[in-house]
C-alpha cells in the first residue's frame, strides 16, 4: 500500500468578511480622528480671535489712559463719541469712534485709525453705554474725570467674544 502524502494547500489571503471588518474599523478610526482635528482647529481659531480682541482692547485702553493722565485737560463735557485731549505743549489730540473704527486725529489733516476691520484680526468698536457714547467727561475745569466704556468685538468669526474698556481716568494737571 503506497500512500501519497495528503498535501493540503493553504489558501493565503483574506476573506470578504475580514476585509469588510477592517474597512469598517478603519472608517470609524478615521471619523473619530477627523472630529478631533476639526475640534482642535476650531478651538485654536477661537482662542486666536479672543486673544486678538483682548490685545487690541488692552493697547487702546493703555494708550487712552496714558494720554489722558499726561494731559492738561479734556473736552467736550458731557456724553460723546469724541474726546479732545489738550496736551501740555498746546497741541490737541482727538479720539473718536467713527463707523466701528477708533480713530486718532493729531491735526485736522492727519487722521489715523487705531483699529481696523480687515481680516481675521479685524476689530469692530462700539459704545454700549452712555446712550451709545463711548466717553463721558465730568467737570469743565480741573479736576475733570473721563469715564470710558468701549467694546471691541471681532469683525469675523464668533461675535460672542468681546472685550470692554471700562475705565475712569483724570488728568494729573501737574
Amino acid at each position: 500500500m503506497n500512500r501519497k502524502p495528503n498535501l493540503k494547500r493553504k489558501d493565503s489571503g483574506f476573506t470578504l468578511v475580514e476585509l469588510l471588518v477592517v474597512i469598517a474599523l478603519l472608517g470609524i478610526s478615521i471619523g473619530v480622528t477627523s472630529d478631533i482635528l476639526v475640534s482642535l482647529v476650531r478651538s485654536y481659531n477661537k482662542t486666536q480671535i479672543k486673544n486678538e480682541v483682548e490685545q487690541q482692547a488692552n493697547f487702546v485702553g493703555l494708550k487712552l489712559e496714558r494720554e489722558i493722565r499726561s494731559s492738561e485737560g479734556v473736552s467736550p463735557v458731557g456724553y460723546t463719541n469724541a474726546l479732545v485731549i489738550q496736551k501740555e505743549d498746546g497741541v490737541s489730540v482727538t479720539y473718536r469712534v467713527y463707523g466701528n473704527i477708533l480713530q486718532v486725529e493729531y491735526s485736522p489733516t492727519t487722521i489715523t485709525p487705531l483699529t481696523n476691520t480687515d481680516g481675521i484680526s479685524g476689530i469692530l468698536v462700539s459704545c454700549p453705554s452712555y446712550g451709545g457714547n463711548c466717553f463721558s467727561v465730568v467737570g469743565e475745569v480741573a479736576p475733570q474725570t473721563v469715564m470710558m466704556h468701549i467694546r471691541f468685538t471681532p469683525a469675523l468669526g464668533n461675535s460672542h467674544e468681546y472685550a470692554d474698556i471700562i475705565n475712569v481716568v483724570s488728568p494729573r494737571n501737574y
